[in-house]
């Protein structure tokens, strides 16, 4: 079974393989890429990130009333980009998560 690596801006990552997760430090991570964003207000989150595939990125925001959404996954260096949103004005978070092959 393929191992992927999920990194964000968070300062952590998560193994996973076999089912189970692991949490590891961000140090173990690989680097984040640069990402332009092209929104960020109280309602959405959106943009791309560099690289090439097959690493992947997505917008993840979180609102205050109704937790964390994650927009779509492309891959690195598709600038058709992701977007994440809240459904009321009250994003109150947002970061990049990216998941390397």
């Amino acid at each position: 079974m393929a191992r992927f690596k999920i990194a964000s801006l968070a300062a952590s990552a998560v193994l996973i393989g076999t089912g189970v997760a692991t949490i590891a430090p961000a140090a173990q991570a690989e680097a984040s890429p640069k990402c332009h964003v092209w929104e960020k207000n109280t309602t959405r989150f959106s943009g791309w990130c560099d690289g090439r595939g097959p690493a992947s990125y997505r917008a993840t925001i979180t609102c205050r009333h109704g937790g964390e959404h994650q927009g779509q996954w492309h891959w690195l260096g598709d600038r058709r980009g992701s977007t994440a949103w809240c459904e009321k004005n009250d994003r109150v978070a947002s970061k990049w998560q990216f998941i390397s092959g």
